[in-house]
């Protein structure tokens, strides 16, 4: 049975770590969000590779079996959801400040394997180090798991439909792995000072495994979710410099300030390049590149935002409600309740109620 339970633990940390690696290059690349869920499942993967070499090798006091992931695994949860949730996606901030305690605490580990050659004295003394690493691992977890939670609740209408389900899912999941892990802890520290055998902590390996699964297999099937396959194949089609990048997207908000073009209900992406005298292809890119939006969201995101002029303005306080979509270059009433309730997290009636 425990050889079984064994394979399930490796294949999931072989497959986090796999999956976390790529993605944290095509992350690091492309300079996107995602590449703190590749954090998120090295970590995990870290925290399941450990339970393995600790059951081969049990009686050896191995420096990897105490580097503390919780450390990296927190904020990375947190700094996904925070990232994700911005209105406009610029090209990522590495946020490395937040990942100052992860490096710390295991360069102290690092440090205190090697000062110690004997190690019996290096076993002594690790209990002690693991008591005070485990109580702030738990206090810095809920924090990050907190402030994820909060920020997921704060900025909903900010998320794609599909990614708020899965931020969701996780806050749950984490949420359930935290309560467990606590629990370990807590036996730990109270009953078995940390002489529990290894066979105990199989269940909460068993789940975390089960998280590791679940998230690899949405990152799998999901591919809009991972990546902008639209973006990325304009990537290779046709780019534009940074500068330049910039230059056409401040162009193009002049341009929808102004002229506002996406009154009209037929306007086309070669329609507004044609005014703009530039190539299609390349205000494709701009829009995909620069605000992580297709070309429709984008235009339907402008006629939100003169909708909600006009609702605030009480010269439009007798039009009905469709009246003011068509007019701002909506076609259909699902169409135009969908991108309201998608921008603001309202429907158009209990927006106006407001």
């Amino acid at each position: 049975m425990y050889t079984i339970i064994n394979f399930v633990i490796s294949f999931g940390a072989m497959q986090g770590l796999i999956i976390g690696v790529f993605l944290l290059i095509k992350g690091f690349k492309l300079k996107q969000d995602f590449f703190y869920l590749a954090l998120i499942l090295i970590g995990f993967a870290a925290l399941l590779g450990r339970v393995v070499v600790i059951g081969i090798y049990e009686k050896q006091p191995w420096l990897f079996n105490n580097l503390n992931f919780f450390l990296l695994i927190s904020p990375a949860l947190y700094l996904y959801a925070k990232e994700s949730s911005r209105a406009t996606k610029n090209p990522l901030n590495f946020h490395s400040l937040h990942f100052l305690p992860f490096l710390i605490i295991n360069l102290v580990f690092i440090l205190y394997y090697f000062s110690l050659k004997n190690p019996i004295d290096y076993m002594t003394y690790l209990t002690n180090i693991i008591k005070v690493n485990d109580r702030f691992s738990i206090i810095y977890f809920s924090i990050y798991l907190y402030l994820t939670y909060k920020i997921v609740r704060q900025h909903k209408s900010s998320y794609r439909k599909e990614l708020y389900k899965l931020l969701n899912k996780l806050i749950r999941n984490f949420f359930v792995f935290f309560i467990i892990w606590l629990i370990y802890v807590l036996a730990e520290l109270l009953y078995f000072d940390y002489t529990m055998e290894l066979i105990y902590y199989y269940p909460v390996m068993i789940i975390l495994a089960v998280i590791l699964y679940y998230m690899s297999l949405q990152f799998i099937t999901n591919d809009r979710f991972l990546f902008d396959i639209n973006l990325i194949t304009k990537r290779k089609i046709f780019t534009l410099t940074e500068t330049d990048g910039k230059n056409l997207l401040n162009q193009l908000t002049l341009f929808m300030t102004e002229e506002k073009p996406y009154l009209d209900g037929a306007i086309s992406l070669t329609a507004i390049a044609g005014s703009l005298d530039v190539n299609p292809k390349a205000l494709s890119f701009v829009i995909n590149e620069h605000l992580h939006k297709n070309f429709n969201n984008y235009i339907n995101d402008w006629r939100i935002e003169e909708v909600k002029k006009r609702l605030n303005d009480r010269e439009y306080n007798q039009l009905k409600m469709l009246t003011i979509a068509f007019e701002c270059g909506f076609n259909s009433k699902s169409t135009f309740n969908l991108a309201f309730k998608r921008a603001t997290g309202l429907s158009p009636t209990e927006y106006r109620k407001l």
